[in-house]
């Protein structure tokens, strides 16, 4: 559904939703690719990180040349697929499909993972029974210790006994970039040397992701914006980068309370004196964290309206005393410009992935373009 305006909120099936700016989401891309002195893969698993990966994608297709995507699962991709159906576009998984779902993903057209040679003859065996020829991306292990082949393997050789595979990408990933650079500089120097062990390859390299692009020096072909793309950088060292994802509800009911009475499940929060609280409709099944509670705040207009008591699976108790008894259906910024990811991450003692993958689907998005009109899912 488009819609022109917000301002009428029964359009929207809830009163409590996420706002996707496209116009930042395009800006942040233009910047990654800026910094990255290359083109990118879109890493957009996890949903675009909890964004909308199909609306995302189909943009930075359209509007910013996007042709390599990146996701962790099969499923990701093949729903992917769906709106990314042009044979110039690669979509990479990055993860481990199922011995007994390769022959799906191949039939998808999705790039896979390959990280060993069982894994390899499992992809060369569905391909040569499918008749087609296998897209993969190789995985190196430089030192995050998780899916990949050893650094100082020579792989070229070996793997041309596998005459129904064609490597695209050859990728690593960097386990410290947001905490020790020294450790990255190691990994670095190991994702080379695997370039010189097989020196005379013709596919594409990647390594730098998000924290990486900030504070690395990109010489590989592509780099892998994830976290990036969305407005956030873990060692806060780009400055222009916009929160793409906003989240509001509103007050749908008050209620006065005595000094001394409680508030909640385990009854965590007791009136100092008499006030009046909110009650705004968003939960930890919206993704809206049992950890904030009487912690965080929410901001009606510029006051700071404090979450007291436990936060509920379905509502948030909040204490609007400074707004007054008539302030029913006010809209309240959750997360946002005001409140960003960031700041939600400390509440939780957390990072800012958790919290954007966090926001559960039963979360109306609305997706706000440059053209003044809203599309909502």
């Amino acid at each position: 559904m488009k819609i022109n305006s917000l301002d009428n909120m029964g359009i929207i099936p809830r009163p409590t939703y996420a706002v996707i700016d496209m116009k930042r989401f395009g800006s942040n891309i233009d910047i990654a690719r800026n910094l990255s002195k290359s083109d990118i893969i879109a890493v957009v698993k996890a949903d675009a990180y909890g964004h909308g990966a199909k609306v995302l994608a189909k943009y930075a297709y359209e509007e910013k040349n996007i042709r390599n995507f990146a996701v962790a699962t099969m499923i990701e991709g093949i729903e992917l697929r769906k709106v990314l159906s042009s044979k110039d576009t690669k979509i990479v998984v990055l993860g481990y499909v199922s011995d007994s779902f390769v022959k799906e993903a191949l039939q998808a057209s999705l790039t896979l993972p390959v990280f060993d040679y069982r894994y390899a003859e499992i992809i060369s065996k569905a391909a040569k029974e499918l008749d087609i020829e296998a897209h993969v991306a190789l995985e190196i292990d430089t030192g995050m210790s998780r899916l990949g082949f050893s650094y100082e393997i020579q792989l070229l050789e070996l793997l041309k006994q596998y005459k129904n595979i064609h490597v695209d990408f050859a990728i690593s990933h960097l386990a410290t970039s947001d905490c020790d650079n020294s450790y990255a500089h190691i990994q670095t120097e190991r994702f080379d040397k695997f370039l010189e062990i097989n020196k005379g390859y013709t596919f594409a390299t990647s390594f730098l992701n998000s924290s990486g692009i900030a504070n690395f020096e990109n010489r590989w072909t592509f780099t892998r914006p994830g976290l990036f793309l969305y407005g956030y950088e873990s060692t806060n060292v780009i400055k222009d980068l916009q929160p793409v994802m906003s989240l509001w509800s509103e007050i749908a009911h008050v209620k006065f309370l005595k000094k001394g009475e409680s508030v909640g499940y385990g009854r965590t929060f007791f009136a100092p004196k008499d006030m009046i609280i909110g009650v705004i409709p968003i939960g930890y099944a919206d993704g809206y964290r049992r950890s904030f509670s009487n912690k965080g705040y929410v901001l009606a207009g510029n006051i700071k309206c404090h979450v007291i008591g436990n936060v509920c699976m379905d509502m948030t108790m909040i204490d609007v005393t400074e707004l007054g008894k008539n302030c029913i259906g006010q809209k309240v910024q959750i997360m946002g410009d005001d409140i960003t990811a960031s700041t939600l991450s400390r509440w939780a003692d957390t990072i800012e992935y958790e919290i954007l993958c966090g926001i559960s689907d039963r979360v109306p998005r609305v997706y706000k373009y440059e053209e003044g009109y809203f599309e909502i899912f």
